[in-house]
């Protein structure tokens, strides 16, 4: 995924990549093993490059309340901004790289692996209402009954429920 800059002209520039899930190699090449379209669209205007970065793939996740498998489609964007040389840069943009002035080529393969890395989700739900897991009997309460037959109470409790009666 390397873009080549260094006979690229001001204006507008459009390239787009196909990356495989197993290429990533980290760990969440678990979550996204299917390939990842990558299209970025890079903006020069002098010694500058503004890049547009789009990702679309499918996540593979686990829901954390049923632990059931789910597929849910992946769209996400961030833009980055370069800037090539050694000169003073002035900028309202918190995040600007500076590259070499030797720079040829920008690898955006570790910013795409940070970017997926950074966006899994905290917490997985296959859908909002999901029930999850008895833990009582275990069974999976988005597909079944509960089968407890009793209330699991905790002993100490037992004193207080005596003074109800």
């Amino acid at each position: 995924m390397k873009v080549p800059i260094l006979h690229l002209e001001d204006g507008f520039h459009q390239f787009k990549f196909v990356v495989t899930g197993k290429s990533l190699e980290f760990k969440e090449s678990e979550i996204y093993p299917e390939d990842v379209a990558v299209n970025i669209e890079v903006n020069k205007f002098g010694k500058n490059l503004t890049c547009n970065v789009d990702i679309v793939t499918k996540g593979h996740y686990s829901c954390d309340r049923c632990l059931e498998s789910y597929v849910r489609p992946y769209q996400e964007n961030f833009r980055l901004l370069f800037h090539i040389g050694t000169s003073d840069f002035e900028t309202d943009e918190e995040d600007v790289v500076m590259l070499p002035p030797e720079t040829v080529e920008i690898d955006f393969k570790e910013r795409l692996i940070e970017h997926l890395k950074l966006t899994v989700p905290m917490k997985n739900l296959c859908r909002q209402d999901c029930k999850g897991i008895c833990p009582g009997c275990g069974v999976d309460l988005n597909h079944e009954s509960c089968r407890c037959t009793h209330s699991a109470t905790d002993p100490r409790w037992e004193e207080l429920r005596k003074l109800l009666k």
